[in-house]
């Protein structure tokens, strides 16, 4: 059954007829050692040791609450995705035409370019950057893992620009995740199909599908777009796209074990909190964008309408020991701090350049202060970590409180 989408979804990065791949396979290569030519057209970076900018009036920009702006690069290409790297003091930005340029944070200069001769033959946008999550089992690697509309998924060892291992799908590979514990990551794309892989061993270990049996949702029927692990399980993950359907898998299970409706996505707008128990929806839709829900009875808890400005939402993430979310998107091109609690907007930067199609957590720039326990604590916006986020041909990273 050819997978179809049940609405007009967002803009979708375009994909290159000559990117179709013949067979799933897996390769080594190597790339040469290039150098950007003209890439950054402007570059504004304020030392993490100074509080409070002013570029309030740039481009239009309009801030509310107390944000900080760190950084702001200025490309001559657009940027689809971003991550900052295992140790957080590069970030990598990945572009239209495939090519990934890694930027230093303290000065915004371009340290990295990856880029190697199929990426230029078969020139598809990146979609997603990730890298293995950190722990004591898994030290720094310095590779990152990168995903193409072409359907290649190349890991990259970006100190020496080499790229380590291609995989190939015969598909547009949409999105990557990785597992939280273990040394394995999905993939998903335009098949409506999600496939596992062992990264020690680059094999594919199963995939995850409809059924296709008639008047039963057990799995998706058109593109994927978001998938996330449930960080309290070593076999549970979820999943959303163009078909309004947030699916949730068990890798013991053959086909989807649960699942809920009426969330339409078209980039990375799914979370778990650290319990998973709930789960953040961020959608591409005029109402009902930000969402929780109970991963238990996939019951929908509360709609959030933290201001009036509508916004149709690519992407969001729970802030980490907070009751706060970020999430961005386009209409207004808006990045909103929202407070979960309180149902309100802290903080947002409205007017950008182009859509926000893409945030990634730094590091928290200030120690925590220490509140008297006879005192409530009022805000938690200083426990929000740097942010970067990618909008239009701007990369740009900041702070808040």
């Amino acid at each position: 059954m050819e997978p179809q989408r049940r609405k007009v979804a967002g803009p979708v990065a375009p994909s290159s007829m000559k990117a179709a791949r013949k067979s799933f396979m897996v390769t080594n290569t190597y790339v040469k050692n290039l150098t950007p030519d003209k890439e950054i057209v402007a570059v504004h970076t304020s030392a993490p040791s100074i509080e409070y900018r002013s570029h309030h009036s740039a481009q239009n920009q309009i801030y509310q609450g107390e944000v900080n702006v760190l950084s702001i690069i200025d490309t001559n290409k657009d940027i689809m995705c971003c991550k900052y790297t295992e140790d957080t003091r590069e970030i990598a930005a990945g572009f239209t035409d495939g090519s990934i340029r890694l930027f230093d944070c303290m000065n915004g200069n371009c340290t990295h370019t990856l880029m190697d001769d199929e990426c230029r033959s078969y020139p598809g946008p990146v979609t997603a950057i990730k890298h293995r999550p950190v722990s004591k089992a898994h030290p720094i690697s310095n590779t990152i893992l990168s995903s193409y509309v072409n359907g290649c998924i190349k890991c990259w060892t970006y100190k020496y620009n080499q790229c380590i291992y291609t995989i190939r799908e015969k598909r547009q590979t949409l999105g990557l995740c990785y597992h939280p514990r273990f040394t394995k990551f999905v993939t998903y794309g335009d098949d409506a199909k999600l496939n596992m892989y062992d990264e020690e061993a680059q094999t594919q270990e199963r995939t995850f599908y409809s059924s296709q049996r008639k008047g039963i949702i057990d799995g998706h029927t058109s593109r994927i777009f978001a998938c996330v692990f449930n960080p309290k399980s070593h076999h549970e993950l979820i999943s959303g796209g163009w078909d309004d359907v947030v699916v949730c898998w068990d890798d013991r299970q053959p086909f989807a074990t649960k699942y809920f409706t009426g969330v339409h996505m078209c980039g990375e707008g799914l979370d778990f909190d650290k319990p998973g128990k709930q789960i953040l929806t961020c959608s591409w839709q005029d109402k009902d964008s930000i969402q929780i829900w109970d991963y238990g009875s996939c019951k929908l808890i509360e709609t959030i309408v933290p201001d009036n400005h509508n916004c149709k939402l690519y992407c969001g993430k729970l802030v980490p020991q907070t009751n706060l979310a970020i999430c961005g998107g386009s209409d207004a091109n808006i990045l909103r701090v929202v407070d979960i609690n309180l149902k309100m907007t802290e903080c947002s930067i409205r007017n950008n350049p182009g859509a926000i199609y893409c945030i990634d957590f730094g590091t928290v720039r200030r120690k925590p202060t220490k509140v008297p326990d006879t005192y409530k604590k009022v805000s938690e916006i200083q426990s929000i970590p740097r942010v970067a986020l990618v909008t239009g041909k701007r990369l740009q990273i900041v702070d808040f409180g």
